[in-house]
């Protein structure tokens, strides 16, 4: 794996991290969904190059916040060393 930035995230989101993400044109949202204890959604976005718009790239449902987040992490290593 390529050292980035990246590598660096631990559970929680500092600002070098969220301008890094923004940098490179990734953003995460991690939102609770509407019922009560159903869980969270995650949705991981990419910056279009020409236009500037965010589109959903994954989109994934976990039992919490951490578990998205996590998820996010591992799903943009990838995104980042390709």
């Amino acid at each position: 794996m390529k050292l980035t930035p990246m590598t660096k995230i631990s559970s929680i989101m500092e600002k070098e991290d969220i301008d890094f993400l923004l940098k490179i044109g990734w953003w995460v949202q991690v939102s609770p969904l509407a019922n009560a204890n159903s869980g969270w959604v995650c949705g991981i976005y990419k910056q279009g190059k020409k236009t500037g718009n965010w589109v959903t790239e994954y989109t994934k449902v976990h039992k919490s916040p951490h578990a998205c987040y996590k998820w996010a992490r591992r799903v943009l290593e990838k995104e980042i060393d390709q």
